[in-house]
């Protein structure tokens, strides 16, 4: 068994793509998702947001909503939880325990085990059926149209959160392509309700696909944001006046209105509405997770991640200087968002610091990193570890901010848990 649930426990695994080996595992678990009703979301940027969002306002409404995430940011359970709360360790044993024996069986019988997250999906599909969950919200891991969580039947709504480039060596190098898988999630029948702020090549995949199923096509109602509160936001959403969340960065306003039309059209009253985007959380997107001195999270990794970063930095801090602790896998193609903070005089305003993912070996090398930065004009120093880069960076500038990559979230906690 200790074999197994280090398999399934590994905080890394090899992406397969492909439904044949999730159906058969979902097949000898008796198809739990069947038993289940779905609001299933997939996009780039703002899938875990989104989900939050939805998540806290089902569960203010009285609906029993089960939340399926990946990946989690300190402990595995954070995956599968229900209501807000994760799974406990001692029933992820025992779901561990039942989704073992049919892994294996489909091992013997396909030649190959089921992949981490094919059995991530189905425990959670069997757990929120056992717990008889009144509706579940699903992310989906990679893509859309052969993620493992693509298994489900026409889901109640479809959601597709902001589209850029990223994954190419799985979903394709375009805008048009990595919007055609991930509107594969798109079924007959069924809701699709995605932000009118997508690019426009990823709009008009959209819509022709949702055309093509004889799905609705529904965009999410405009934001009107005024001034923060704080790190808090405050924003209109048609008939909805002076919303707010405590997800801080504009962009959030963005993932809100996706959860309020999805809401709205699950007939969820509004003070519900109103009560779950004010509880919603959401660890390690721009998250201050220090006062004194002044430390900020956030997990972009793209693009379209550091212009919501560059806009909540502007918004939030327009005058401070910042330390910037960055790690990014070797496999992204980082170019694009060092050209985007050169852009905006990040290289004027900021010293960088980059260090390592511990026991990651998709993680680009510190030295690599930093040079690449130079590159671009940043000074930029390499780190051998968070820690060092930490003690570092908080004595150079007021602000601290430790991006590039959400595993580097786990890596700070453990820091500040052996520090203190």
């Amino acid at each position: 068994m200790s074999n197994f649930k280090e398999y399934a426990n590994s905080f890394q695994a090899k992406s397969r793509l492909g439904l044949e080996s999730i159906g058969e595992l979902c097949e000898k678990c008796q198809n739990p998702q069947k038993k289940l009703k779905f609001v299933h979301v997939a996009g780039t940027n703002g899938k875990g947001s989104t989900c939050a969002f939805l998540q806290c306002i089902l569960s203010e409404s009285g609906l029993k909503c089960g939340k399926f995430i990946s990946p989690n940011m300190i402990d595995v359970c954070e995956r599968i939880s229900i209501d807000g709360k994760s799974i406990s360790q001692g029933e992820m044993d025992l779901l561990l325990t039942q989704v073992e024996k049919y892994a294996k069986e489909v091992e013997q019988e396909k030649g190959a085990m089921p992949t981490q997250f094919e059995i991530w999906t189905a425990a959670a599909f069997i757990y929120f059926a056992k717990e008889k969950c009144d509706i579940v919200v699903l992310e989906t891991g990679l893509g859309g149209r052969l993620d493992a969580t693509n298994i489900i039947d026409a889901p109640l709504l479809s959601i597709i959160t902001k589209i850029d480039i990223d994954h190419i060596e799985y979903l394709g190098g375009t805008i048009e392509k990595i919007a055609a898988e991930k509107a594969g999630i798109i079924k007959k029948g069924s809701t699709v309700i995605t932000t009118p702020n997508q690019p426009k090549e990823a709009l008009s995949v959209l819509e022709q696909t949702a055309k093509e199923q004889g799905a609705e096509f529904v965009l999410a109602s405009e934001c009107v944001n005024y001034p923060p509160r704080g790190m808090s936001e405050i924003f209109d959403l048609g008939e909805f006046k002076n919303l707010k969340i405590n997800l801080s960065g504009i962009h959030q306003t963005e993932n809100a209105s996706l959860a309020v039309k999805a809401a709205q059209l699950l007939e969820i009253e509004e003070k519900y509405i109103r009560e779950g985007l004010d509880k919603a959380r959401n660890i390690g997107r721009f998250e201050k997770i220090s006062e004194n001195p002044l430390v900020v999270f956030d997990g972009a990794h793209n693009l379209s991640g550091t212009e919501a970063l560059t806009n909540a930095i502007n918004r939030y801090f327009p005058e401070e200087r910042i330390s910037i602790i960055y790690a990014a896998m070797a496999d992204k193609d980082i170019d694009a968002s060092l050209c985007h903070l050169k852009e905006n005089g990040f290289c004027e305003r900021s010293e960088i610091f980059t260090v390592p993912v511990k026991d990651n070996p998709r993680a680009a090398l510190p030295e690599t990193l930093a040079e690449k930065f130079k590159g671009f004009g940043f000074d930029a120093t390499p780190f051998k570890s968070i820690g060092e880069a930490f003690e570092a960076a908080v004595k150079e500038n007021p602000v601290t901010l430790i991006c590039g990559s959400l595993y580097l979230y786990k890596d700070f906690a453990e820091y500040i848990k052996e520090k203190s």
